[in-house]
């Protein structure tokens, strides 16, 4: 599914009048396979994670479920009572943009998670290409459907590319010296071993979370399928070569 789609209507859980027995909170940057472990999450029955401090989501849900405009507040407290599963897990992603832009969701769900998920990319000239290819097409799903777009960015402007990979660079030392206070365990988890390696991953958060085996599902691992047009991928490969031989020139 689009990650669009998580808004509909139909993903809408009966309101619980208690808070969830469980949260997990996803801690992430653009481009670091989030999205898929939201997407293996919801089929293996771990809660229905979403991005859901994306500005959009936030403007359809609150409308939807009669949230006063601005509240952030009241917004998590619906998102709690609307998208628990039946299992009594919570869960969402967020980005770091996302909570600075949205404080209360720290003290709200980040540091009351019983899990915390940190994915990054160790590779963050490819993480920072990644993310200028879809910031230049819209290209940010599995699928062709299109997304925002930024103007300005372009798919062969290297120092666009060294400064995205900047930027993801500050975002990851912003999580770590936030999450390295938490008093919980922190599940620091590498893309490049996940995309490897999924099934692995869902049974440790399932362990981690102390779930029974009949409480959630072990799904497949999906295949690694971009489906970007060829001039598209040609260009993000150029894009890419190029980006690594500035990077390894300039450090930054």
């Amino acid at each position: 599914m689009h990650h669009d789609e998580i808004d509909r209507r139909q993903w809408d859980r009966p309101p619980r009048a208690s808070a969830p027995d469980r949260r997990v909170v996803i801690c992430s940057t653009p481009r670091s396979g989030s999205y898929l472990l939201c997407r293996q999450m919801i089929n293996a029955g771990l809660g229905l994670p979403a991005e859901y401090f994306r500005a959009r989501t936030v403007a359809r849900l609150a409308e939807r479920w009669g949230v006063p405009p601005g509240d952030l507040s009241a917004y998590i407290d619906a998102l709690e009572a609307h998208r628990t599963t039946a299992n009594g897990i919570f869960a969402a992603k967020i980005q770091w943009y996302q909570l600075t832009q949205h404080p209360v969701a720290r003290e709200r769900l980040v540091e009351r998670a019983d899990l915390v998920v940190y994915l990054y990319r160790r590779d963050v000239v490819a993480q920072a290409v990644s993310w200028q290819v879809s910031l230049a097409t819209g290209f940010w799903s599995f699928d062709a459907t299109p997304g925002p777009r930024a103007s300005g960015v372009a798919l062969d402007r290297v120092d666009q590319t060294l400064r995205l990979a900047n930027d993801l660079v500050a975002q990851n030392r912003a999580w770590e010296a936030l999450l390295v206070r938490f008093p919980r365990p922190v599940l620091r988890v590498p893309y490049e071993t996940y995309v490897r390696e999924q099934s692995g991953l869902l049974r440790q958060m399932a362990a981690d979370l102390a779930l029974p085996s009949d409480a959630w599902d072990l799904p497949p691992p999906e295949r690694h399928d971009t489906r970007l047009p060829d001039d598209v991928e040609a260009a993000r490969e150029h894009l890419l070569v190029q980006a690594r031989a500035a990077f390894a020139t300039t450090g930054a």
